[in-house]
């Protein structure tokens, strides 16, 4: 059987012969071969054109890219040829070291602590004074043996740390800030320790957000009490709350002045507790 064309004109007429041709589908049988070749035309036409519009592309890119390099390369080049800035040299200038006031003392002898121990252990220089050596001199008991002015008002003990002795014997001793129970004579609240606390209850005044968020307890607070008896360094050892220790810490620093500490019978610094209770009522 020969190959039959059905997309062939003459095909088309004979399937259509004696029948009404103005019908359409005589009309679509006919132009079927017309509209398939327009198609693959269409289709190869599309195809070549994203082709070379993917080309193109490429093309713009890879020229945009070896711009930018280029431009990369230029401003390398320019920052090469900056120079870079001198570094100015710092001339360190002395520091100036804080001058020791001298101040004229009393001749001093050592309070040596009795302790028993054998003959060769014992050291000359702090070897405990008889009373009769005491008596019979003018010097006054002191941390440490100096030799110094009989009309001078200051002991050795009573130096601040910014001062010097009036003489190359010794140097003034770091002093140590002890615990007020460990002493031999506490400071103390004038009135008594019934005074301290009533004048802090009767000076604390409630914060208004413990208040409302009921905020009760105790904030303890450590301070110190000077040679002097006032009151410094506070700070609190127990938190209740930032507002209650806040509060606490004010009316601290208006307290009185205390009976100042002693130790050996000379005023000392001490750390004091005190406790302050908040509860509402």
């Amino acid at each position: 059987m020969s190959k039959v064309n059905l997309t062939a004109k003459d095909w088309c007429d004979l399937v259509f012969e004696g029948r009404n041709k103005e019908y359409g589908a005589y009309r679509l049988r006919a132009n079927q071969g017309r509209r398939q070749l327009r198609a693959v035309v269409w289709v190869i036409l599309a195809v070549a054109a994203i082709l070379l519009g993917a080309f193109s592309f490429q093309e713009v890119k890879n020229l945009l890219g070896s711009d930018a390099g280029d431009s990369e390369m230029e401003t390398e080049f320019a920052e090469l040829k900056k120079e870079e800035p001198k570094e100015e040299k710092k001339i360190d200038k002395p520091k100036e070291e804080p001058k020791e006031e001298i101040v004229e003392v009393k001749s001093s002898i050592q309070f040596t602590v009795p302790k028993i121990v054998d003959d060769n252990q014992v050291e000359k220089q702090k070897e405990l004074k008889t009373q009769e050596d005491v008596q019979k001199s003018k010097f006054t008991v002191a941390s440490m043996d100096i030799k110094g002015s009989d009309n001078a008002t200051k002991t050795i003990d009573d130096l601040k740390t910014d001062q010097k002795a009036g003489s190359t014997n010794t140097e003034k001793k770091k002093e140590e800030v002890q615990d007020n129970a460990m002493v031999e004579v506490p400071a103390t609240y004038p009135g008594g320790e019934q005074a301290l606390l009533a004048y802090v209850n009767s000076h604390v005044k409630y914060p208004e957000i413990a208040i409302e968020q009921e905020v009760q307890g105790v904030c303890l607070l450590r301070f110190k009490v000077d040679k002097d008896g006032s009151v410094s360094d506070v700070r609190v050892k127990k938190s209740l709350s930032k507002e209650c220790d806040a509060e606490a810490i004010r009316v601290v620093k208006t307290l009185k002045r205390f009976i100042p500490a002693k130790q050996q019978g000379h005023p000392v610094a001490v750390w004091f507790n005190l406790p302050v209770r908040f509860q509402i009522r």
